[in-house]
């Protein structure tokens, strides 16, 4: 089984997004596109997921009993995409503006606009959920505003120079973490701020997330084509930063 060979999780998906976030200065100070292929598998892959995703919540529609069960499995999958695919649209239109293109920026918005239908459906049903599930609706909710969060701070040290917080949830929110990381920045070495960020979501964020793997085939898509984006020089300004996600996801499948 895929998660048997690749072992993808909540928690893979949220510490790509934090490399996405460190890869971010080097990748926009080169102002190089990222190749096609990577693009479209990018692109792909989310599609794929999104109809997936749309079919278990068509198939759920008629089984009151099975939404709950439904919800606790999506959730995570979803709004921790978010988190990895925000931050890296926000990476995509920074590169846009600096290149003076739009390509990259409705590919992204194509794909940001596929997660947040899905979000609104479950959001809404969520809303119809009986009284005697109310705990458990309020442990999704609890998840959905962490992953907000953590998604505006990588959205907002990504976007700040370049003015783009079209892909944050809150964009006042991203713009004052945006702020905050500039002020921070220094001339030399690793910027406070980012030390911050990376320990904060190891320590509080990270430890909210299950270690459950994912089965879904279009994760170990999505994950590769964004690392195909980011050089691995880029990964640290020192060139030394490195995850075990990254060994894993590039030994995977050879």
């Amino acid at each position: 089984m895929l998660s048997q060979r690749f072992g993808l999780s909540a928690k893979s998906l949220a510490e790509l997004a934090l490399v996405v976030s460190h890869a971010a200065p080097g990748i926009l100070e080169e102002t190089k596109a990222p190749s096609a292929e990577s693009i479209c598998g990018f692109w792909r892959s989310n599609r794929l997921l999104q109809k997936r995703w749309m079919n278990e919540l068509d198939a759920g529609t008629n089984a009151s009993s099975y939404d709950m069960e439904l919800f606790e499995t999506l959730t995570p999958r979803l709004f921790t995409s978010e988190i990895l695919i925000r931050t890296f649209s926000t990476l995509l239109a920074a590169l846009d503006r600096r290149l003076g293109t739009d390509d990259l920026t409705r590919v992204a918005r194509n794909v940001v606009s596929g997660l947040l239908e899905i979000r609104m459906i479950v959001l809404s049903r969520l809303l119809t959920v009986v009284e005697d599930d109310h705990d458990r609706v309020q442990k999704i909710d609890r998840l959905r505003r962490r992953c907000d969060r953590w998604n505006d701070l990588l959205v907002g040290t990504i976007g700040i120079k370049d003015e783009c917080f079209e892909f944050a949830i809150d964009p006042d929110r991203a713009r004052d973490f945006g702020e905050e990381s500039m002020f921070a920045e220094t001339e030399f070495g690793v910027r406070p701020f980012e030390q911050l960020v990376s320990a904060g979501l190891r320590g509080t964020f990270l430890q909210h997330l299950s270690n459950q793997n994912f089965e879904e085939p279009e994760f170990l898509i999505l994950t590769k084509s964004i690392l195909s984006c980011i050089p691995r020089q880029a990964l640290h300004r020192d060139g030394s930063f490195r995850t075990s996600l990254e060994r894993r996801i590039y030994s995977s499948g050879r």
